[in-house]
């Protein structure tokens, strides 16, 4: 029986925090249960914490660190920097259209506004974006006054362009009025890139984006196709323009004699090439191209080069069907997995002087994490690549000054300019505990007694913890203090070598012996903040202190079922980067010891001021005390207190457990928003997301009144490829499931509602047969079980009553039992939950092997069984012999194509590969913003008839189409075989072949 994982407890957050208070001297054999602070000094000012260890990092300290160049100048949302050596100025865009100059002094307290390109805007223009993505000057600026600047302007449906504007000669420096000469122009949209660089040649180099978004991948296929200019690094000549231009094309551009291909590019196949740099020594020109879910990378540009995307993301193929540029695709010279880096931000090759152990790196850093790298080549012709240094900043822009010291620019942590220098620490990396024993923030690991001046605190809404139970301290060196911020726009201010900590301990049933599992660090070393986990040993005496690349060990626990006894179970530490895609400047670092959180309410004193607040300010923990207003938009509530609203309980849900990634500049592949101060309207939720409809007709990330077709409560609910969270989590939350589903239901449908959540429906008549107290006999509750299973809408409806604990005991492991062996994997993925992991099968999951299946023997028989499983999505799709009631080809015309076994797997593995024309998708935006996929069927002047997956015909008026594209994916979903074991996939391979193959098309008469 599987062990359903459950919260430590239901009663409200306030009453918690008593508890925790209580808990002095209390002590339970067999596994140390946390000791806090007694309730009768609660309100007592802290003793000085004076036993701390943990000091330094347990690696040697990174050889560079980075202190603020110019305190006196900050600036908002910057986006680019350089420096106007001649007038010994820095030049800075910020990205709402501000150009701004400084004095080079350390000293400097003031800034010059150049100039705002929005007040040029016409007066209709001016609710429309703008955005600045870089500049430069020219080489001559001093005789010229050139200074070049890439913006999206809102005319003509919005455009990247670069425009050169002059200077005036005077200082503080303004642009002349009516100066602008637009050189070049792009169609803006999602990934821009607008990166300007004058190369040794004395010619400009320009980044263009692929000018999508995130998904799907460079849907206009515009970075292999060399006719347009996107996904591209150009090379123009400023100095001498050909006639009727603004600009010329050097005679050495690699396209110019290729019929259609703008003469413009120097090198493509690009994603969001956001920043690049050249050697002013060699010339050599390398980028940071931005990636889509896996992989950074970083490209050395040559002539004609192609960095392969969208056919490639780093090194790893992607996009089969798009057709390959020109020239070969040139893999990177280096690429960073997700678990690293998720936006790299390119830098210049260093050639100053003040740090010559630097000298010819190209440096570069990433946007989430803060890392800085260097990267060069050895006289060998090998690449050496450092880590320079890990730091909290948002960086979004590098340069070198005409000193020789280089600088870094964030974004909007602080919106200031940094100083990269060598690092002065000390290696003190042995002296690091590598035993939780050896920290000095406990006095006693068995029984667990927090040391002197170590303090407790518990938070609101706490994250999912995959069924442990969290205990909080908050260790602060001597008598220091913590200055909360009390807005999510700034950041707290925490003594050095502040250490907070989170416990985890697995507790089977209440008053049985706790197991402690983790104790989980962060650490306020050298301005930055640090992650760390010690993994307690079997006998829970002592914790070791876990690698940077984290450990996953499968440990025996406690069942929570009764007379179930023990169960194994994977238990995951997370790498060190894994820590920081959470906690990184987006989310400002510290996630719990935050005002909104701390904002507990507290049973010790009857007083106004009873919360935890005042008692952390008391004990001197904090500064003062910061309480969250009643009515504030970002106050949370306790998510199963249920005397609290449900849109409260929903939202503070989301919040603790998303929020982090998905926020306004979060590093989330889908641009969507689950902070709790935000309104409805402002989630940006009310959308599909173009990946990922796992069959749910008509999906949305949220759909009000229907929780069976919001992706959200699809993706938390299942394990596996697709969950959510990605990171941090690897079981379903019960409680969290039931409660997002109850909020869902709750909001007014703004559409038509389908499925379980409409009145009527069939799949709602099943859940009333499968209510506790109904009196439907075994066979109509089968019955019931086997139509909510004909979907993925009503799996997810079955499986919602299963985490609220709302079926019978024999409905429930029917259910469990049929669910999990669905042989569609977007429902049996909602079922593994409750599947002990020895029992879960061997999925082939997104990376196949098909050397693995083609070793297999299929069984045919068995294969027919998967393919004629309820609503199989290849039978939906594809009939064996007839054509009219087949969306793609029959399987007959597939295996006459494919006759040999490894081919008809490879289309099978990737659909894209080659799509015959009349089976390539449309895709098109109405002007409602509704995005329609389907084949074509007929056209005319007046409207488009799509064929859609579910084999409707649909209607559109050309005069309702905003956009329209064939798409380069097929509608053949690409991971069809991802949810099977091997010998599954062999089986229905065997199946599909044995059909035979259809006669060749009749010969047409001459």
């Amino acid at each position: 029986m599987q062990i359903r994982i459950m919260h430590a407890s239901m009663i409200p957050a306030s009453t918690r925090l008593a508890a925790i208070l209580l808990l002095a001297n209390l002590f339970v054999t067999g596994w140390p249960t946390p000791q806090l602070m007694a309730a009768d000094s609660a309100a007592a000012t802290r003793p000085p914490w004076t036993t701390s260890r943990i000091n330094g990092t347990p690696s040697p300290p990174a050889p560079y660190r980075v202190e603020i160049a110019f305190a006196g100048v900050r600036f908002k949302t910057p986006t680019s920097i350089t420096e106007i050596p001649s007038a010994s100025v820095f030049l800075i865009t910020e990205r709402e259209g501000c150009i701004y100059t400084f004095a080079n002094k350390q000293e400097v307290n003031d800034r010059n506004l150049v100039a705002d390109l929005r007040q040029s805007l016409a007066p209709e223009l001016l609710d429309k974006p703008l955005s600045i993505y870089g500049a430069t000057v020219h080489p001559q600026f001093a005789t010229n006054r050139f200074l070049y600047v890439c913006y999206t302007h809102p005319a003509d449906g919005e455009q990247s362009r670069v425009s050169r504007f002059e200077m005036t000669a005077q200082t503080p420096y303004r642009l002349v009025a009516d100066s602008e000469q637009i050189l070049i122009t792009w169609p803006a949209g999602g990934h821009n890139g607008g990166c300007l660089r004058f190369g040794n040649d004395g010619h400009l180099y320009i980044s263009t984006g692929d000018g999508w978004g995130p998904n799907p991948p460079d849907f206009k296929k515009t970075a292999q196709d060399v006719s347009n200019l996107m996904g591209s690094i150009l090379r123009i000549d400023v100095d001498h323009p050909a006639q009727g231009k603004s600009y010329g094309i050097p005679a050495d551009n690699p396209f110019l004699e290729l019929p259609s291909a703008r003469p413009e590019i120097w090198s493509y196949g690009l994603r969001n090439p956001w920043k690049f740099g050249i050697d002013r020594v060699t010339g050599n020109i390398f980028v940071a191209d931005n990636g889509w879910e896996t992989w950074e990378s970083i490209h050395q540009i040559v002539r004609g080069g192609n960095c392969g995307w969208p056919i490639r993301e780093g090194r790893a193929a992607l996009r089969n069907d798009v057709q390959q540029g020109p020239t070969p695709i040139r893999p990177p010279i280096k690429d960073h997995p997700h678990t690293e880096a998720n936006s790299v931000i390119g830098g210049p090759v260093y050639r100053g002087k003040t740090m010559p152990d630097l000298a010819g790196y190209f440096v570069y850093g990433d946007y989430i994490t803060g890392t800085i790298w260097g990267l060069r080549a050895t006289p060998e012709g090998d690449l050496e690549h450092r880590t320079l240094v890990d730091t909290d900043l948002r960086i979004v822009s590098f340069t070198e000054g005409s000193s020789g010291d280089l600088y870094v620019l964030d974004y909007d942590l602080t919106g200031q300019i940094y100083r990269l220098l060598p690092s002065d620490t000390p290696d003190t990396s042995a002296n690091f505990p590598r035993r939780l024993s050896e920290t000095g923030l406990f006095k006693s690991l068995s029984p667990l007694q927090p040391a002197a001046g170590v303090m407790p605190y518990d938070v609101t809404a706490g994250r999912w913890l995959d069924g442990a139970q969290a205990a909080r301290w908050i260790a602060i060196p001597d008598r220091g203090r913590v200055r909360l911020s009390r807005d999510l726009k700034s950041q707290s201010s925490f003594p050095e070598n502040t250490v907070l900590v989170k416990h985890l301990t697995w507790t089977a049933t209440a008053g049985q012996p706790t197991r402690p599992l983790e104790t989980q660090l962060l650490h306020r070393f050298n301005g930055t903040w640090n992650p760390y986990s010690y993994r307690w040993t079997a006998d829970g005496q002592d914790a070791l202190l876990v690698s940077s690349e984290g450990s996953t060990e499968t440990i025996s626990l406690a069942s929570r079922a009764p007379a179930t006894g023990q169960e194994d179970r994977s238990w995951h530490v997370g790498a060190e980067n894994e820590c920081r895609m959470c906690h990184n400047a987006g989310s400002h670092y510290v996630l719990g010891f935050v005002p909104h959180q701390l904002n507990l309410a507290s049973a010790t004193t009857n007083s106004d001021r009873s919360g935890q607040l005042a008692q952390l300010a008391t004990q001197g923990v904090i500064e003062r005390d910061a309480p969250v207003p009643a009515q504030h938009p970002l106050r949370l509530v306790d998510p199963h207190d249920a005397s609290q609203p449900l849109e409260d309980r929903a939202r503070s849900y989301l919040h603790a457990n998303c929020s982090s990634c998905h926020h306004p500049g979060g590093n989330a592949i889908v641009s969507f928003y689950l902070r709790r101060d935000l309104s409805l309207d402002q989630l940006n939720a009310f959308k599909g997301t173009g990946i990922g409809t796992f069959g749910i007709d008509d999906a949305r990330l949220l759909v009000p009144g229907d929780p069976y077709r919001s992706l959200i409560l699809y993706r938390m609910s299942k394990l596996g490829y697709a969950r959510m969270p990605y990171i941090g989590s690897r079981a379903v939350d019960s409680q969290g499931v039931a409660l997002v589903a109850q909020w869902i239901s709750s909001l007014a449908p703004g559409q038509a509602l389908a499925g379980p959540a409409k009145p009527g429906s069939p799949e709602q008549q099943a859940l009333e047969v499968l209510a506790p107290r109904g009196d439907a006999n075994p066979v109509q509750r089968r019955q019931a079980i086997d139509t909510l299973l004909a979907s993925t809408p009503g799996a997810l409806s079955l499986i919602t009553q299963l985490h609220g604990g709302q079926l019978a005991p024999p409905d429930r492991n029917l259910a469990i039992r049929l669910g999990s062996q669905a042989a569609r994997g977007d429902v049996a993925g909602l079922f593994e939950e409750f599947i002990p992991e020895s029992q879960r099968l061997a999925r082939l999951g997104q990376k196949i092997d098909p050397a693995t299946i083609l070793s297999l023997t299929g069984n045919a028989p068995r294969g027919r069984l998967i393919y004629f499983s309820d609503n199989a999505r290849c039978r939906h799709c594809h009939h064996v012999d007839d054509p009219a009631q087949s969306l793609g080809p029959t399987l007959q015309q597939i295996n006459r194509k494919y006759p040999r076994r490894g081919e008809f797997l490879q289309q099978i593995l990737q659909p894209s590969l080659k799509i015959e024309e009349n089976f390539r998708a449309r895709v098109l935006v109405t002007a409602e913003g509704r995005l329609h996929t389907g084949l074509l069927e007929r056209e005319s002047p007046q409207e488009i008839v799509l064929r859609t997956a579910e084999k409707k015909q649909l209607t559109i008026e050309r005069d309702d189409i905003d956009e329209l594209q064939i798409s380069p994916i097929s509608l053949m979903p690409q991971f069809l075989l991802s949810d099977l074991t091997a010998q599954q996939a062999a089986d229905l391979l065997a199946y599909l072949q044995s059909l035979g193959a259809a006669p060749p098309p009749p010969k047409s008469k001459p």
